[in-house]
């Protein structure tokens, strides 16, 4: 099979899975991709790279609130600060994905998740498993933001704004 096919068929299988599951999704064109599609519940998006031969990304990014920047910006504390986002990293490590902070450390804004598969192991399962992962992720980062608003519950009213 060549990387065309190969690609091809991968991209035939997504779009029928996320058909199959009832994702509101939209085809978007993008120059690094030979192919992209846009989840709406759950934000994320599912990406074949040009880049790469044999790989599926499936990404998303949490973008903090202003309460939530603000929040992180005023922890004075850096063992503090450290200690939440440690916390953060081992929950992210658990749910095995990728992650970034973005700027940095000190000026939290964006969190951004992804995580690879690779054709070979792409099957319904995994797709609609990888796609909980980064729900899971996101969910993380939100039980971040509560404890830095010093709330405690999961039914908090911290919003995050997620984009892909």
């Amino acid at each position: 099979m060549s990387r065309a096919n190969g690609k091809k068929e991968v991209i035939e299988k997504i779009q029928k899975w996320i058909g199959e599951e009832g994702y509101e999704s939209s085809v978007v064109q993008q120059a690094y991709a030979d192919f992209q599609i846009d989840l709406r519940n759950p934000a994320g998006s599912i990406i074949v790279p040009k880049n790469k031969i044999d790989c599926v990304t499936f990404a998303t990014y949490i973008q903090l609130g202003p309460d939530d920047k603000n929040a992180f910006s005023d922890l004075k504390d850096k063992e503090k600060k450290l200690e939440i986002l440690s916390d953060l990293q081992r929950s992210l490590i658990a749910i095995n994905v990728e992650y970034s902070f973005s700027p940095d450390f000190d000026s939290l804004e964006k969190v951004a998740i992804t995580k690879n598969v690779y054709f070979d192991a792409l099957t319904k399962d995994k797709l609609v498993d990888t796609i909980f992962a980064l729900r899971r992720a996101t969910a993380a980062v939100g039980l971040m933001c509560q404890q830095l608003q010093g709330r405690y519950y999961s039914n908090s009213n911290t919003r995050l704004t997620i984009y892909t």
